[in-house]
């Protein structure tokens, strides 16, 4: 029998030049997104719902699982590992590739240039020059052939484009998409579309596991989010913050918890401190907080700042595109990108992100 699935995005077209090796992981990756989101029969509920069932023989309070829940959970933990690896070595790659690009576009130019230099054409017009009779043929014509073999095994090298096919499958499993309308306080509990935040997102949520945020700078050790995303924020200075953040799934009688985070007591602005600590490890503590659990001024101009560096919308919220460029993935884009460390030569002359605009 066929799952019944919902289709993941298209990932972009890797070039046509050449083979493109990622494109297996792609597929890979989509097929894995396809059975978490499927199911069976139509009157199923999808796989990702099925696993986070498992929630219900945990005891909430102190963690302990019946023996096949603690398995689902452990594996699920494997899953979400194997994955955070993933993005950190994609990224890695891309930054290669970007620089593997720049040394192909080099051998281009330089091909273009001693194709020329071999050619009859250039080589009679310099023989005139000179006062010399026109040749009939050039003298270095078989370096031309030379060149052309060169440009042939530059070509099948990947471009940084190829690595976009796995970009866009981890996108559409870690996304976090918070809703935009409805005003914000202490008794709103909903915060995320689940149809569309990415489904092993809301897993860790469900699980409480962590997921490992990596790739922020050298010789600095991955962040472990918890909470980050799964509720919205007020404006800085509002009164009230959301005490929960629950997800659902389904509808009327049949209607389902899938996660049910706790923001009060230990749990008090858990979900800002891990923005914080990744703000951190990637610089931005040139601005200092005076509560990293807080939500404060002070905690909206390191955002501001984060948020002019990386090209996105500046806010001073941790808003969807702050949110997912956080966590290197890019909400407009639907893909990976890491997220920009703090420079000051970024910030444009008279940028002042103590100061909202």
């Amino acid at each position: 029998m066929t799952d019944v699935v919902t289709t993941p995005a298209p990932a972009p077209a890797p070039a046509a030049t050449h083979a493109n090796p990622f494109a297996a992981v792609g597929l890979l990756l989509s097929a894995v997104r396809s059975s978490m989101e499927g199911s069976k029969r139509p009157d199923q509920a999808p796989r990702w719902v099925r696993i986070d069932r498992v929630r219900q023989f945990v005891d909430p309070t102190t963690g302990d699982a019946d023996a096949i829940a603690s398995g689902v959970m452990k594996a699920m933990g494997v899953v979400t590992l194997g994955i955070a690896y993933m993005q950190r070595f994609t990224l890695d790659a891309t930054d290669l590739l970007v620089q593997g690009d720049a040394a192909k576009a080099l051998v281009e130019v330089s091909a273009d240039l001693v194709k020329q230099v071999a050619s009859k054409e250039f080589i009679n017009a310099l023989e005139v020059a000179v006062g010399q009779e026109p040749s009939s043929g050039s003298p270095i014509s078989g370096v031309a052939d030379i060149i052309d073999k060169i440009v042939d095994i530059a070509d099948k090298v990947p471009e940084p484009d190829d690595l976009k096919v796995i970009g866009a499958q981890l996108y559409g499993l870690l996304a976090v998409e918070q809703l935009t309308t409805g005003t914000v306080d202490d008794t709103t509990i909903a915060h995320v579309d689940v149809s569309k935040t990415g489904k092993l997102r809301l897993l860790h949520w469900g699980f409480w596991q962590s997921f490992r945020v990596q790739n922020l700078g050298k010789g600095k050790g991955p962040v472990e989010v918890f909470t980050l995303g799964s509720r919205r924020l007020p404006d800085v200075g509002a009164p009230k913050s959301p005490l929960r953040a629950r997800g659902t799934f389904g509808e009327g009688s049949g209607i389902e918890t899938v996660y049910d985070l706790d923001f009060s007591g230990a749990n008090a602005g858990k979900d800002i401190a891990e923005a914080n600590a990744i703000l951190t490890a990637l610089g931005y503590d040139k601005y200092p907080v005076a509560d990293p659990k807080a939500l404060a001024a002070d905690f909206a101009t390191r955002l501001r700042a984060f948020q002019k560096i990386n090209d996105i919308p500046v806010t001073g919220k941790l808003d969807n595109p702050t949110l997912n460029r956080l966590l290197h993935l890019d909400y407009d884009a639907k893909n990976l990108k890491r997220a920009k460390p703090f420079r000051e030569d970024l910030l444009p002359p008279g940028f002042d992100p103590t100061k909202a605009s």
